[in-house]
């Protein structure tokens, strides 16, 4: 049924631009033939009718490709060869020298014309898409962790508020789950930074590989990463979590003994606001560093206040 709908999309669309040429094509063609046949002398004298060519050999320039262009081209010139040569057209009366510069005139200027201009139009064309790729890969630059593709904490800060807005509009729920890795530093003092970056970049695979594809995940800093979960519930987003504890710890010995600690927190059960919500998760986490490491925890309003975000020298002193 797709291969079908795409074919008579595809035949609508040919259609439509063989439409456009002929709009084009058939009343430059129609012109030059008059003008080159005598058609017009009766009423009109030809040979200034000639420049009235020209806006047709612009516009085809303008509007479509260098095949179109060079055929259209082709054609005019073929008829005016024609006719010149019968003895009929705007050229035929000079003598026969005169009558072969002027021929050779309006062919090159036609050709020159349509071709040239054709070719600037299309280098232009070609500039703005590779600026606008650019632009692009800057953009997605800006948002992205060059170490393990993922998206960074810029991006998380422009996002979150986003989500939860459209969260809140819809009733749902979305979860922020907050992940450290344990005794990273560990890694970095004793196999180098090397190491510790090839934990990261396998971390960030193991990431993707559990998570949907509507959720996002950030490299938030350092060991730290956070994941938004939208729709999720807190039994949801607990499993989820408890997954990817369990995965980095059945990894252990690529990823050279390293855990993970994650807090989770709920909008709106926790925080209706994207940096409450942060601190929240963030809580939990610090929580879940204290209690042991390698664990999972869920921001309990209960028994702890959600705090500004933990000190570098708490989180140092927990890794």
């Amino acid at each position: 049924m797709d291969a079908a709908v795409r074919q008579q999309q595809g035949i609508s669309g040919l259609l439509y631009y063989a439409g456009r040429v002929l709009l084009i094509a058939l009343p430059m063609l129609a012109l030059t033939y008059a003008i080159f046949s005598d058609a017009l002398t009766p009423t009109l004298p030809s040979l200034p009718l000639t420049f009235t060519i020209l806006p047709f050999v612009i516009w085809t320039a303008l509007r479509f490709g260098q095949r179109e262009v060079t055929a259209l081209n082709a054609l005019v010139c073929i008829i005016a060869v024609w006719h010149t040569i019968a003895g009929r057209g705007p050229f035929a009366s000079a003598p026969l020298g005169t009558s072969l510069l002027l021929l050779l005139a309006f062919l090159g200027t036609v050709v020159s014309t349509g071709l040239v201009l054709n070719t600037v139009v299309g280098e232009r064309g070609r500039a703005f898409e590779a600026l606008a790729q650019a632009l692009k890969t800057l953009k997605e630059e800006a948002i992205r962790d060059p170490l393990t593709n993922l998206y960074n904490r810029r991006f998380l800060r422009d996002y979150l508020p986003r989500e939860l807005l459209r969260a809140a509009r819809e009733g749902i729920r979305v979860a922020v789950i907050m992940i450290d890795l344990d005794r990273f530093k560990r890694v970095n003092d004793t196999a180098g930074h090397a190491a510790g970056d090839f934990v990261l970049t396998e971390i960030a695979t193991l990431l993707k590989r559990h998570i949907r594809g509507t959720d996002i995940a950030c490299r938030y800093g350092g060991e730290e990463f956070a994941l938004v979960l939208p729709n999720a519930t807190p039994q949801s987003a607990r499993s989820g979590g408890e997954a990817i504890c369990s995965a980095i710890r059945e990894a252990g010995g690529r990823l050279m003994g390293v855990t993970a600690s994650l807090g989770v927190a709920i909008f709106p059960d926790h925080a209706a606001e994207p940096e409450s919500l942060l601190r929240a998760a963030d809580k939990a986490l610090y929580e879940a560093k204290g209690r042991g490491r390698n664990q999972v925890r869920i921001f309990a309003r209960a028994t702890a206040k959600i705090s500004p975000l933990r000190s570098k020298t708490a989180k140092r002193a927990h890794a």
